[in-house]
C-alpha cells in the first residue's frame, strides 16, 4: 500500500506548460495549465531535473555530437539522422514563444515538491510521467511525444539558465516502469 494519498479527478487536457527557474528556491517550477482552468504547480530539484531529462531523452531523437559514430552502420545512420530530422522539425513547429497565462485555480492550492520521478509504461498506450510529491499527491502527466520533446527542449533551456549540469548522460536512482493496463490507477492529472 502506498503512502501517496489519491485525488481522483476526470483527466484533463494539457493546453500549455511552462518550465522555470526560479532564482530564490534554487529550483525549476512547472506550470501545467489544464482545460478546466486550473494548474499544477510542482518543483522539480536539480536530481530531480537530472533524473527526467535522463528519462526523457530516451524517448526523443534529439541530435546530439555524438548521436551518430564513426563506426555506425551507413543504413543506420541514414534511419537516425531521419529520425533527428523528423525532430527537429517538429521542434520548429512548437509554439515557445506565447507566454504562458495563469489559471484561476492552482491544484492542492500551492506548488508540490516532487520527490521522485518515474517513467510508467503501459502497453499500447502513451508512457506516463509520475511524480510523487513530499505532499503525499502522486501527480501523473499522460505524455504525447509531442509533449515529451516539448518537455525535454525546456529542461534543457531552463537547466542552461540555471547553470545546472543535467548532461542527457547522467546514472540515475530513477526508473521506468512497465506495467500492465489493470495496474494503472489515475490519481492527479
Amino acid at each position: 500500500m502506498s503512502d501517496q494519498s489519491e485525488i481522483k479527478m476526470p483527466e484533463s487536457v494539457i493546453q500549455q506548460i511552462n518550465l522555470s527557474y526560479n532564482t530564490e528556491q534554487d529550483r525549476l517550477l512547472l506550470r501545467v495549465g489544464l482545460a478546466d482552468d486550473t494548474e499544477l504547480l510542482v518543483w522539480l530539484t536539480y536530481r530531480i531535473t537530472k533524473a527526467l531529462r535522463q528519462l526523457l531523452n530516451g524517448e526523443t531523437h534529439m541530435p546530439t555530437a555524438t548521436s551518430i559514430q564513426i563506426q555506425t552502420p551507413p543504413q543506420q545512420a541514414v534511419a537516425k539522422f531521419k529520425q533527428e530530422a523528423e525532430t527537429v522539425e517538429t521542434l520548429q513547429k512548437m509554439d515557445f514563444v506565447t507566454a504562458y497565462q495563469p489559471r484561476k485555480e492552482v491544484v492542492q492550492n500551492a506548488a508540490m515538491l516532487a520527490t521522485s520521478v518515474m517513467l510508467v509504461e503501459v502497453t499500447d498506450k502513451p508512457p506516463v510521467l509520475e511524480m510523487p510529491c513530499v505532499e503525499g499527491v502522486n501527480v501523473r502527466i499522460n505524455l504525447t511525444p509531442e509533449l515529451i520533446l516539448a518537455l525535454t527542449n525546456m529542461l534543457q533551456l531552463s537547466s542552461k539558465e540555471a547553470a545546472w549540469d543535467i548532461g542527457a548522460h547522467v546514472k540515475t536512482d530513477m526508473q521506468i516502469t512497465v506495467l500492465p493496463d489493470s495496474a494503472v490507477k489515475n490519481t492527479l492529472h
